[in-house]
């Protein structure tokens, strides 16, 4: 028995170290795009093994088309691993930009998405230690987003830009279950702030831009109670958190340049 709850917690304790979870926010967009015609092509690596791509375009002028996806997946050590997570997601959308000055760019984007997600863990993915059988969760799911985000972009040079970018994402569960057992839960709304410092080399002509980022996701009005590991909807309220290292091209310098 002493084994058993042992070999429970180590899963555990692996679970919470790869971030096993079914909701995964995606990266703030927050384009560095001035004028019609631009294009940015975004990749970004998460610590938490997540990896984001992306493109937008402005064919107007103030007019953004993006597309973007997201990728996570683990792969559990043992076919009985306690823990495993997978999270494959994708976002369209249409935002507009507007320069103020020379230093400063704001802009705003509104999306839809879907995402498709697996995953297996114990209680709510957190808990390590329990004097109760541990209770058990495979969830497979598909849901729907849509968000809403606002950016501010501060260049006080031409290498190097700093800002805040925020994102209100609302979830619709159209499609999931825990063990085989239908999932109902009503829309879920999330806030997703956003840090990024970004550095433009001279080396790559400009058309090369380097990307930290910090962001964070909670859910409007929950409060994590020690007693709902029960609820597999809980997996899609909890808060995360990333960091991430990401790279910009910008084909329509080398364009300008020919």
């Amino acid at each position: 028995m002493v084994h058993r709850y042992s070999k429970l917690g180590v899963s555990a304790l692996l679970l919470g170290v790869s971030s096993c979870s079914v909701y995964v926010p995606m990266q703030g967009a927050a384009p560095e795009i001035r004028a019609k015609g631009e294009v940015e092509v975004t990749g970004s690596w998460a610590l938490s093994d997540r990896v984001d791509v992306g493109a937008t375009y402005s064919p107007l002028p103030h007019l953004l088309v993006r597309a973007a996806a997201s990728f996570k997946g683990s792969v559990p050590p043992y076919p009985d691993s306690a823990s495993y997570s997978q999270n494959n997601q994708y976002e369209l959308a249409l935002g507009t930009y507007w320069p103020l000055g020379e230093h400063w760019l704001v802009g705003g984007l509104a999306g839809f998405g879907r995402a498709r997600a697996q995953a297996r863990y114990i209680d709510d993915g957190a808990t390590l230690f329990t004097f109760r059988e541990p209770i058990r969760h495979q969830l497979d799911a598909n849901y729907s987003k849509y968000s809403g985000e606002a950016y501010a972009t501060f260049q006080p040079s031409s290498l190097v830009s700093l800002g805040l970018a925020y994102r209100v994402v609302q979830l619709r569960l159209t499609d999931v279950t825990d063990l085989g057992v239908s999932v109902a839960a009503a829309p879920i709304l999330r806030q997703e702030p956003m840090f990024y410092f970004r550095l433009r080399p001279e080396f790559a002509q400009r058309s090369l831009q380097f990307q930290l980022a910090l962001g964070a996701s909670s859910t409007f009005g929950y409060r994590r109670d020690a007693h709902d590991e029960t609820d597999p909807a809980r997996q899609f309220k909890l808060g995360r958190s990333y960091t991430s290292v990401g790279v910009a091209f910008y084909p329509h310098l080398l364009w300008q340049k020919k």
